[in-house]
């Protein structure tokens, strides 16, 4: 299965998730790498820098995940924290493809295991809080019942609160979960955290400080390129430690 098709890539197994991720997740087949580059990739298998994110993620490896982070030429063929989706046309000018599911987004891959460590890396790191992807999103054109936003994955997963709670602090948009959708689901396939929800229905219900807001825009205004120049900022320790979510 997929420990098999990992071992090549030096990535350790995965470990059994704690919940399983839900039928998009699977249905991407036993080798999960082969399916991500041939979805998503743009550029030939051996380039493909980005898919290893992903199977870090996959696997929960955290160490792996930290050194690509890090290393330069993680960026060299447009590998990003987000999800590219500027792919490739076979005619003379590029397209863009919307981004029609969550599955292929280290977030909602992480979060799909559990894995809490990861997810808070990504978002450190500068993953977008919402869609995980830098391109369009075309959230009519995801399938009935999916998680339409990373939020929604979180909560429809079960994932304990502390998910809500670096989604929040990351300035993850609250508006776009329906949670009469969670609520109410008839399938029985969503199970919320009774905790998550609740911490997610205050947060939704009150404005955020304005020491969050300062910092979410900060960020945001730095962008995901320039967050490693925050330790060079001439602001007091605290206050680095603070932008960068250090001791969140």
């Amino acid at each position: 299965g997929e420990a098999r098709n990992l071992r090549g890539s030096g990535l350790r197994a995965p470990a059994r998730p704690s919940a399983q991720p839900s039928a998009p997740l699977s249905s991407a087949g036993r080798n999960l790498k082969e399916w991500l580059r041939e979805q998503f990739c743009d550029h030939p298998l051996e380039h493909c820098e980005d898919t290893r994110l992903h199977d870090a993620a996959y696997v929960g490896d955290l160490p792996t995940l930290k050194s690509l982070l890090e290393e330069e030429s993680f960026q060299r063929y447009g590998a990003d924290v987000d999800v590219n989706h500027h792919l490739a046309s076979r005619v003379s000018s590029p397209s863009l493809r919307p981004l029609t599911t969550l599955v292929v987004c280290p977030l909602y891959i992480s979060a799909a295991y559990h894995n809490l460590q990861c997810f808070r890396l990504l978002l450190q790191a500068g993953a977008n809080p919402d869609f995980n992807c830098r391109g369009p999103i075309n959230i009519q054109g995801f399938s009935r019942g999916s998680p339409v936003c990373v939020m929604d994955a979180v909560l429809r997963h079960g994932c304990e609160a502390a998910f809500i709670h670096l989604l929040i602090d990351f300035g993850a948009n609250l508006n776009l979960v329906k949670v009469e959708a969670l609520e109410f689901d008839s399938t029985g396939r969503v199970k919320v955290n009774p905790e998550a929800l609740q911490v997610f229905k205050e947060a939704r219900g009150r404005a955020r400080s304005l020491l969050s807001l300062c910092r979410i825009a900060v960020r945001r205004i730095l962008g995901k390129s320039r967050l490693d120049l925050i330790h060079i900022l001439p602001v007091p320790d605290p206050i680095k430690q603070f932008l960068l979510h250090e001791h969140s």
